[in-house]
């Protein structure tokens, strides 16, 4: 990578308190949280056949992808589907590690069957989450570097990811064109970042580190970060809501790349509702 990674900037706390939570979100860093694996799942687990069972007959959306590293393509969108879930381990099942992959990526809602069998974390209880997703991928599966324009609790469910987490900014991250399909994603491969065309690259600080099962991560609003599935089967969660007025004004031209992808996304999960394929968003 283009400097030494660290973990400095991840803050790691077990079971904290309410305030305790709320006292490190607000310093904006990442945190880890710890220790609260049997509360959040009920004791369940979360295999192919469990998660297959709470599909039921429902089709469930995936993403597909040419190859399990493959970089954002500026000039389209993601290849979304909805398949049955037997269609999506069958795919699962028989993929390449370095061939074509699949990802499933599907509001929760969506799959009601599940919400019976995990807790939503009680750290969010003064937030309002505005969506809840649910990640499944197998191993060597890699979301490209970009940023999120909202705040995200994401819990691992089963296995686990490797993060490569960046502080907010542009100029040294090299993102995509406003006018691009991909303007929240950086165009350098943290693994094997391009010096000559990347120059700025190498003031980046990069934050690495494994999340696994049972552990909770807050990515704050606009955060950069990269993540590589590194066992064979995981499951996670996204709890997404709003970031403060306060935090989009800060980061305005963070939030003006993330406006068409907003939009996008938004007629997105309107067509889907208004066709019955995504239930209305509930708190879980």
């Amino acid at each position: 990578m283009g400097s030494q990674p660290g973990q400095g900037d991840v803050i790691r706390l077990n079971r904290p308190s309410q305030q305790q939570f709320l006292r490190a979100v607000r310093t904006g860093h990442p945190l880890i949280i710890e220790g609260c694996a049997e509360e959040l799942s009920r004791g369940n687990t979360y295999s192919l056949d469990f998660l297959q069972r709470a599909a039921g007959s429902r089709r469930i959306e995936v993403d597909r992808r040419p190859s399990r590293n493959a970089p954002q393509n500026p000039r389209s969108r993601p290849d979304l589907q909805r398949v049955p879930f037997q269609e999506f381990r069958d795919r699962l099942a028989t993929e390449a590690f370095d061939g074509p992959r699949t990802y499933l990526q599907d509001d929760v809602n969506n799959m009601p069957g599940l919400r019976d069998f995990y807790r939503e974390p009680g750290y969010l209880r003064d937030v309002t989450v505005t969506r809840t997703k649910l990640w499944v991928s197998g191993r060597g599966l890699v979301t490209p570097l970009h940023y999120d324009p909202v705040e995200v609790v994401h819990w691992m469910m089963e296995g686990s990811k490797r993060w490569v987490l960046v502080r907010p900014g542009l100029r040294n991250l090299y993102p995509y064109g406003l006018r691009t399909k991909a303007a929240m994603f950086s165009r350098v491969d943290p693994d094997a970042p391009d010096r000559a065309a990347y120059p700025r690259w190498r003031k980046v600080r990069p934050i690495v580190f494994d999340l696994q099962a049972g552990e909770l991560l807050y990515i704050p609003a606009f955060y950069w970060h990269r993540v590589e599935s590194t066992t064979d089967h995981n499951v996670s969660m996204n709890y997404i809501w709003l970031a403060s007025p306060w935090k989009m004004a800060r980061y305005l031209r963070e939030f003006a790349h993330a406006v068409p992808f907003v939009r996008w996304q938004a007629k997105r999960i309107s067509a889907a509702r208004a066709t019955g394929q995504a239930d209305r968003p509930v708190r879980s």
